[in-house]
């Protein structure tokens, strides 16, 4: 149990904390995805792009959720291929420049994060049939917010 004003190990306690671990987050993403565990394309893999292999697996969800996979031709499977190569090369561009890095990249995948986990967290109380407005006062009573009023000025 917590003492009322320690903060959890994985809580930021300064928005220079929260980019930080975003930063080692992502790093960890990348180093998992180019360690030598990657497929070979005898292994099932569809194409390598540099570092990144798309997987069979990656390929066919990817393409039966696209307008392509309605059309289900071979044509229509090597279009949808070129087209995630594509992206893969793009994304390998912008790597090298260094976008993956910058500020307002990371801004944005903070936003996405926030944004997908508030989702995630919404619909699992709806789903457990619970009252989301009861939720947040539950919340609210429950948890330390302090407000500084002379910032709001």
């Amino acid at each position: 149990m917590l003492v009322p004003d320690q903060k959890r190990a994985w809580e930021p306690n300064k928005r220079g904390d929260y980019m930080n671990r975003m930063l080692l987050c992502l790093t960890l993403l990348v180093l998992a995805g180019c360690g030598n565990s990657q497929p070979s394309l005898s292994e099932g893999a569809v194409a390598k792009v540099g570092n990144y292999v798309i997987t069979r697996q990656e390929f066919e969800e990817a393409y039966k959720d696209s307008s392509y996979g309605a059309q289900g031709t071979l044509a229509s499977r090597k279009t949808f291929l070129n087209n995630m190569i594509n992206q893969k090369l793009i994304l390998l561009d912008a790597e090298k420049k260094g976008l993956d890095k910058n500020k307002e990249f990371l801004k944005m995948v903070e936003n996405f994060w926030q944004q997908s986990l508030l989702t995630m967290a919404m619909q699992e109380k709806v789903r457990e049939g619970g009252n989301l407005d009861r939720w947040v006062e539950y919340l609210k009573k429950t948890t330390k917010v302090e407000i500084n009023q002379e910032a709001l000025k």
